[in-house]
């Protein structure tokens, strides 16, 4: 599963706020955040997303989630969505955005070539 993880925590309530919606353009593919959904403790963030590779829409949703002094970020599996070269640009891009609220440096990752 493509994965992101920054060393820091990232200020999730802020990251709600103000996260950039896109849209963002790789060649042929476009995609934007259609949504954030705070958790209730504030320790999860669900990013709700839009990913237009060749014409066809698809619609994954990130988890945002913080740990022991980490800030990952995966594919939320509830919600099964093909991770397609899209999906995973969309994911690195939610992943840069959060050195903003106070993530690291990435620590760990399965898709370095997309940072």
């Amino acid at each position: 599963m493509p994965h992101v993880i920054r060393s820091g925590l990232a200020d999730l309530t802020a990251a709600w706020r103000e996260l950039p919606r896109g849209p963002w353009r790789w060649g042929t593919t476009v995609a934007r955040v259609e949504g954030c959904y705070l958790g209730l403790d504030a320790a999860a963030l669900l990013v709700a997303g839009v990913v237009v590779e060749y014409g066809r829409p698809l619609h994954p949703v990130l988890l945002v989630t913080r740990g022991a002094d980490i800030t990952s970020v995966h594919l939320w599996p509830v919600v099964p969505v093909e991770r397609t070269e899209g999906v995973k640009r969309l994911l690195a891009q939610v992943a840069q955005e959060l050195p903003a609220f106070g993530a690291g440096e990435v620590a760990t990752t399965n898709i370095a070539h997309l940072l």
